[in-house]
């Protein structure tokens, strides 16, 4: 975890002269998110487990072109997640409830959006969207020590189940000088759900998003 964040700090001090970016603010955000379980197996009332709603905490660091007010952005960012998960016929499902065979798994949502801001006198409005990374892992069982770490691991990653889609939309409404409060909607698409056995629906995520938005960077021009 450590590794990732130092390289996303990298990534960021590199990425402005190389590219033009210049680097505004950082986002503090809180989110309730929705993910869908859909039924794995038609066959199998067991397959299919109630959708959950879970509470994530995450940033995301703003950038435009030359200082520029409105038009394009970058924002990448991570947001963190803490679930009951369990693996059924090599694909994983979230639990609202331990149950044997579950393991408790720290998740990051990790993306990396472009966007477009259209200015609505004092508000900001953006809509995004871009690549994301569901990385996923599996710490310690959730009872009795019957899961298999390995299964988890497979069904995070084999098939590049971790390849997401997002799209997003926030509004920027200034607080005082420095800081501008963010109502948002975001949602996440797993992309490998169209070549694995996943059904198309399984996983999707769809959260209510609320973030502060703090100046950061010297010398920027909001």
């Amino acid at each position: 975890m450590k590794r990732l964040l130092s390289l996303l700090l990298i990534l960021l001090a590199v990425s402005g002269p190389v590219s033009g970016l210049d680097w505004q603010t950082v986002d503090a955000e809180i989110a309730f998110t929705w993910q869908y379980n859909a039924q794995l197996d038609n066959a199998d009332p067991d397959s299919k487990y109630p959708s959950i709603l879970q509470f994530n905490l995450g940033a995301a660091f703003f950038a435009d072109w030359d200082g520029e007010p409105g038009g394009l952005y970058f924002r990448p960012g991570g947001w963190f997640s803490w679930n009951t998960e369990d693996v059924y016929n090599g694909i994983a499902r979230h639990s609202e409830e331990a149950e044997i065979g579950h393991m408790k798994v720290l998740g990051l949502m990790a993306d990396a959006p472009f966007g477009y801001v259209f200015k609505a006198g004092k508000i900001d409005i953006g809509v995004q969207g871009g690549p994301s990374l569901y990385l996923r892992f599996p710490l310690w069982t959730a009872q009795e020590g019957t899961a298999v770490p390995g299964d988890f691991w497979k069904a995070y990653y084999g098939g590049a189940q971790f390849l997401y889609f997002g799209i997003a939309s926030w509004a920027a409404i200034p607080v005082s000088e420095t800081l501008d409060f963010l109502p948002g909607l975001r949602f996440y698409y797993p992309i490998s759900n169209l070549w694995t056995a996943a059904p198309g629906a399984h996983n999707i995520q769809v959260a209510l998003t609320a973030s502060l938005r703090f100046d950061a960077f010297n010398g920027n021009n909001r």
